[in-house]
């Protein structure tokens, strides 16, 4: 146990010099248990200003600088006078940085071992957030209605919500994905170099095309369905198949051989000099 002494410097007697030293090294041993017992209790219970090191500063046009730091971490805190404010949370398994100005806009990244998200918010116009982590990314953006977008990435693809817009491509104009409609200029659709599905208006140069089926506007304003270099179209339906015209316009089928409809299992062929049953021509007799 600590001896605390209250005795002064003892004073130094030439004519006794035994007692003088016996009285120094009495009071060195008092001033050493005084000190032991003082490190030995320097601790946060004794001394609770140890477990939260905090520090402020401020100038005279009120700007303000604070940090602040306990064993769990670090906070520090930067305003100035017009209200704008910015703070740094570290802790041992994640960081966040927060920045708003006066207005109440806010610009917000938290940092941990498993990823990062990043938020940002106006008080004007709504919020926009990107989420990243090792399943993929994922941003988002709102207005202050609720009416949202947003676009997630992962290993197996991209999953969009919100109308698709794509522009400043190879050619000009831009091609619009909104729900079940795609809005746009040129479709080529192909497989191998076999067969090709085409949308466009009729200026494009096509060659050596082996099967296309082709929609016309402008130039053309007809639907065609063309076979070339030989190979076969087939229309099928599990139901009625109906083919029509408007007014005063007609169906056209062009062949170089002859055109071929099947009814109930009986082919029947459409030829330059006649129409056939099968073998046996029907039309003209």
């Amino acid at each position: 146990m600590a001896v605390f002494t209250t005795d002064n410097l003892p004073k130094y007697d030439p004519d006794n010099l035994p007692a003088t030293v016996k009285k120094l090294h009495d009071y060195t041993v008092s001033l050493t248990e005084m000190l032991r017992f003082v490190l030995m209790n320097l601790d946060e219970d004794n001394v609770p200003e140890l477990g939260n090191l905090s520090g402020i500063m401020e100038d005279a046009q009120g700007n303000l600088s604070q940090i602040q730091q306990t064993a769990e971490g670090i906070l520090t805190r930067v305003e100035n006078a017009e209200g704008d404010l910015s703070t740094v949370l570290q802790t041992a398994d994640q960081l966040t940085t927060r920045v708003q100005n006066a207005e109440g806009d806010i610009s917000m990244l938290t940092q941990d071992a498993e990823g990062l998200a990043a938020r940002i918010y106006s008080a004007e116009i709504g919020m926009t957030s990107i989420i990243a982590n090792a399943n993929g990314i994922e941003t988002r953006v709102e207005d202050l209605s609720g009416k949202y977008s947003s676009l997630k990435q992962t290993v197996d693809g991209f999953d969009f919500t919100g109308m698709v817009t794509f522009r400043a491509l190879e050619r000009e104009g831009e091609s619009v994905i909104n729900g079940s409609n795609i809005t746009t200029g040129d479709l080529h659709v192909s497989s191998d170099g076999v067969g090709a599905l085409y949308f466009y208006d009729g200026a494009a140069e096509m060659e050596n095309i082996v099967g296309a089926f082709e929609v016309y506007s402008h130039t053309y304003p007809d639907l065609f369905i063309e076979s070339r270099n030989g190979n076969n179209i087939r229309i099928m339906s599990d139901a009625h198949l109906s083919v029509e015209t408007g007014p005063n316009a007609h169906i056209y089928f062009e062949a170089d051989d002859y055109v071929q409809v099947r009814a109930g299992g009986v082919d029947y062929f459409f030829r330059a000099d006649g129409i056939y049953r099968g073998d046996q021509k029907i039309a003209p007799v």
